[in-house]
């Protein structure tokens, strides 16, 4: 039987954006489609630099945690990134509706009241204040960016590169 889901045929894959409204707990519901099919959806929530949350699956987040945990070791400035990016970021799950609940201090901190933007990333989920999105600014600078990726030029360390922006607060 053929799946017209995209989220079923590529899991972590996060296309579109949609306005939500958080209930009283400060939870969230997530599209079906970027949900976890096959259990329970867990992921982190990390600050930016730029006034957004970002949320990542947490297989991804994982993979970051075992190339910087070999690199930390021996490394003091590694170890105080890790532990300012660990003590202003947060587990969340989503419980049998869906829903997840958002850390209000961290919603707070990007201008967020009772009303969040959910967009789809491709990889990850970025959360703002409606009114903090408008994907039509600098347009030109992200397209080049997504053609250096394609052209593979990039020079990205994956995680590590998205994160950048967090340690320049």
């Amino acid at each position: 039987m053929a799946s017209n889901s995209i989220g079923e045929l590529f899991p972590g894959l996060y296309l579109d954006s949609f306005d939500h409204v958080l209930d009283a707990q400060g939870r969230v519901s997530l599209p079906s489609e970027w949900r976890n099919r096959d259990g329970e959806t867990e992921m982190v929530l990390l600050p930016t630099a730029d006034k957004a949350l970002v949320l990542l699956p947490l297989e991804v987040f994982m993979e970051f945690v075992k190339k910087a945990a070999k690199k930390a070791i021996a490394n003091p400035n590694i170890q105080r990134a890790l532990a300012h990016l660990g003590s202003n970021s947060s587990r969340c799950r989503c419980d049998k509706q869906g829903r997840m609940a958002l850390k209000r201090s961290m919603l707070d901190s990007i201008g967020v009241g009772k009303t969040v933007k959910l967009i789809g990333a491709v990889n990850h989920i970025r959360i703002c204040a409606p009114e903090n999105w408008n994907p039509s600014e600098n347009s030109a600078e992200y397209l080049s960016e997504i053609q250096a990726i394609s052209d593979g030029n990039d020079n990205i360390d994956e995680l590590g590169s998205m994160l950048q922006g967090v340690f320049g607060k």
